[in-house]
This record gives structure tokens, sequence and C-alpha cells, in this order.
């Protein structure tokens, strides 16, 4: 149940995060005009500029809602003022550049760390219900004999670490987190698959 639950949230919102970014430096995001609704300061030291100091910037987007850009760096501050059209780059409605400045965070580039959430999430709750249907069907001594579950989902969260650093390498395609989920979800769950086959042929031999 927690692995389903981790999978929907972050499955989603890491799809946005990474085909935004990678439409972004594809150059393929829909230019639009928005209007500056609040720009807005604040400061965890109590001072501006001092450390902890962000900015904050509200937009009404052309659908009529409203977005926002969060920096915390004053080096990426907007130059914006209250009540300005500034040109903004949308993604299927979500607000990713303004003025050519790439405004989502805080998951650029991409959302790759969490990405390597989502196989070895995705193995856990596969060889859970597996276990769950071999309990059912033939109640046997052993779930899955000396196979071990932490060990799949460990070739998983790995693999998964090193496809979204290749992926990160590849620009402007937003298709790329799809093979990488592929290799490094379903690479440990074939791997399960074979060894649990052979096992159980070798046990029917005896």
């Amino acid at each position: 149940m927690i692995a389903a639950v981790l999978l929907a949230y972050f499955a989603h919102r890491v799809y946005v995060e990474t085909a935004a970014y990678s439409a972004y430096r594809a150059g393929a995001l829909a230019p639009a005009s928005a209007a500056v609704v609040e720009v807005s300061y604040a400061s965890a030291e109590g001072g501006f500029g001092g450390n902890g100091t962000s900015q904050e910037v509200r937009f009404r987007l052309p659908s009529g809602d409203e977005g926002a850009s969060l920096a915390r760096e004053r080096e990426a501050f907007l130059d914006v003022d209250e009540g300005q059209i500034v040109r903004v780059g949308m993604w299927h409605g979500h607000l990713v550049t303004v003025e050519g400045q790439y405004v989502r965070a805080p998951w650029t580039p991409g959302a790759a760390l969490v990405f390597t959430l989502l196989p070895p999430t995705f193995v856990l709750m596969v060889l859970q219900l597996y276990r769950l249907w071999r309990l059912r069907k033939e109640r046997p001594n052993s779930l899955i004999g000396d196979n071990s579950s932490g060990t799949y989902t460990v070739a998983a969260a790995l693999l998964a670490f090193g496809t979204s650093l290749v992926a990160s390498l590849v620009d402007g395609v937003p298709w790329v987190p799809v093979p990488a989920f592929v290799v490094s979800a379903l690479g440990p769950l074939a791997l399960f698959t074979l060894r649990e086959n052979l096992e159980r042929r070798a046990a029917r031999r005896r």
C-alpha cells in the first residue's frame, strides 16, 4: 500500500517536471503573455539581502489562473514590477519560463533525484503483490524461496540512479525518462522472474 501511494504521488510530479524541463531545453514551450500580480520578498534573517532571502512572484496566466515563481538565490530574482506584462513559456498549462528564465523550483533539472524513488517503489509493489498471489494460490512454506525483495529494490535504485544521470545529459528529449524507467524497473523484475522460474523447476525435479 505504501509503495502504491508513493508511486502515484511521485509519478505524475516527476513526469510534469521532467517533460517541462525537456521542453524548455528543446525550445518547445508555448509562448504567451502574463501579468505580474504581486512581487514579495521574505527573509529568515530579518533583512533583505541576508541569508535565506527569497523572492516570490505571482502571475495571472492567459487562462485566467495564477502561477508563481519562487527564487531563493538573489542572482536568480526576476526584475519585474507589479502590473507589468511579461513573456512567459508554458507547457500544457504549467508556467515554465518568465522572460526566458527558467522559474520552476525546486525540481530543476527535471526531478532526476526524485526519479530514483520510482523504480524501486514499483519493484517493491510488484514483489509484494506476487507474494500475496503465491500465498493465495500455492500456500508455500516460503513465499519466494531465498530471494529477497530488498535485493531487487536496491538493484532498481542503483539502475535508476545511473539511468537518471544518463537522462540528465540528454537535453530536449521528453521521452528519455520512459526507457530509463523501463530499464531500471523491469530489469530487476526480469532477473527475479528468471531466478524464480529456475528455482521452481529445480524443485520439481527433486
